[in-house]
């Protein structure tokens, strides 16, 4: 057995050297086909925890202005907006390995984990950061409104894998992993956007707005008599697991010869039935007075008098405001169950075996995100030396983001293999202005001394004699 201990990860894209050194157990979590060069690894609570971060468009050097002395000065509103593209998008992930279990059988390799996962993505265009940074006498017009597009998805789930990975020929290996999943927490929007038109006229300003969103919360959440989401103070267990789901991870590899070899792979295809406590919020331009134009939020200006009041009268302002958010109301209600998908990922990735110890490798992926896709690619080179030494090398292009180099290094000593790899290192040295951040430290201690297996000319693991 052996147990994996200290691994933090933070990673873009899910892309790391991790995926491509053979003597990483977890390399699995890519490719579920290959073949460990060990006969049991165990790991529990700290086997592996992750955070993976990507970020395409912000950048801390576009929303300031410095000083002579490198200090930031003033925010640049329009600088930052200029520097944004019409699709952004931010995403975080998180996991924690509570169990992981990988055993040799008679006919292959089995696997059984049990963790806890979070995900949240977010993906907006700039209309809003122009219209903050240009205000809205740069979208004057019908033909030319100031647009802002968004969509949130934010899941946390128990994931309780059993998988199963074997050689049916000395070609070709298969992998599969079948995921049950329980649903803690989940918030999605099927529709976020608003228009801001200002009439070339008469300088008015109309506010189109959709909102459409769908929640399932632990039950300390509720719908209160005003309509409005509220919180109690209780938290049952149960809410951990009141929604289950399922998913599968599919994998093939095949080695041509012994310096050729291909990978497909499907990871996270499935989708988690919200069952409970699920609410549905719409934002729609409420009829709350004056201001109210067939569906629509019309401002055409103030009089002198309502002008006076809000300058002069506390009382009437603090109303006047609690009017106008009136207009902007997110209703609540109770719904029923529902369904969401995964953000599942597909990968193929060819391999190089100069000789046994040294491989190229290209590698292109993409996660799905909503209706969106998002794709990444990899090139990779990953040695072994002496037996006991894994170097590893990548280089990934996502879009908006093509400066991810990555570094990979394991070192086996005795019982003990340790090991540290990052996916950006650049970004180590503009923390705050790269698209990713990457760390990974992995320390794995062999309890009973199994045999370790290790790859041979042909390209096979074998038994260390």
């Amino acid at each position: 057995m052996a147990l994996l201990s200290g691994i933090v990860t933070a990673q873009a894209q899910e892309v790391s050297p991790m995926d491509f050194m053979r003597y990483n157990p977890y390399q699995m979590n890519a490719n579920p086909a290959t073949d460990l060069p060990y006969e049991s690894v165990m790991s529990i609570i700290i086997g592996n925890i992750g955070l993976d971060i990507q970020n395409t468009s912000l950048r801390y050097d576009n929303l300031f202005e410095f000083n002579a002395q490198g200090r930031p000065a003033t925010i640049n509103l329009r600088q930052f907006a200029n520097s944004l593209k019409q699709d952004n998008f931010l995403g975080v992930n998180a996991h924690v390995d509570l169990f992981t279990l990988f055993r040799r059988t008679k006919f292959g390799l089995l696997t059984v984990n049990w963790g806890v996962k979070a995900q949240a993505d977010l993906r907006c265009n700039d209309g809003l950061f122009k219209l903050l940074g240009y205000g809205n006498s740069a979208f004057v017009g019908e033909s030319n409104p100031a647009v802002v597009d968004m969509s949130l998805n934010v899941v946390g789930y128990q994931e309780l894998a059993v998988g199963y990975q074997i050689n049916v020929t000395e070609k070709l290996s298969l992998g599969w992993k079948g995921k049950l999943l329980f649903g803690a927490a989940h918030v999605g929007t099927d529709a976020f956007n608003a228009q801001l038109i200002t009439d070339a006229d008469s300088y008015a300003l109309r506010v189109k707005e959709h909102i459409a969103m769908r929640a399932s919360l632990p039950s300390v959440f509720y719908v209160d008599e005003t309509g409005h989401l509220a919180t109690r103070g209780q938290f049952y267990v149960g809410d951990l697991f009141k929604s289950p789901g399922f998913a599968v991870d599919l994998a093939a590899e095949y080695r041509f010869n012994e310096h050729f070899s291909a990978v497909a792979a499907v990871t996270d295809l499935g989708f988690i039935h919200w069952r409970i406590n699920n609410f549905g919020m719409t934002g729609n331009i409420s009829d709350a007075g004056q201001f109210y134009d067939n569906g629509d939020f019309l401002y055409e200006g103030l009089d002198i008098d309502q002008l006076q009041h809000i300058i002069a009268g506390e009382g009437y302002r603090e109303q006047f405001f609690d009017t106008l958010q009136r207009y902007f109301q997110l209703d609540v209600d109770e719904i029923g169950a529902y369904n969401a998908m995964l953000n599942t990922n597909v990968m193929l990735r060819g391999n190089i075996d100069v000789n046994p110890s040294n491989r190229f490798s290209v590698q292109v992926q993409g996660r799905f995100l909503g209706s969106g896709f998002r794709p990444a690619m990899t090139l990779a080179y990953c040695g072994s030396f002496w037996n006991n030494v894994n170097v590893c090398a990548t280089y990934t292009m996502m879009p908006n983001s093509y400066d991810n180099i990555g570094l990979g290094f394991s070192w086996m000593m005795g019982t003990c293999n340790v090991y540290l790899t990052t996916n950006n290192l650049l970004g180590f040295f503009k923390p705050m202005n790269t698209s990713a951040l990457n760390a990974q430290v992995g320390i794995v201690f062999n309890l009973w001394m199994p045999e370790r297996r290790f790859i041979d000319e042909s390209g096979k693991p074998e038994y260390l004699e």
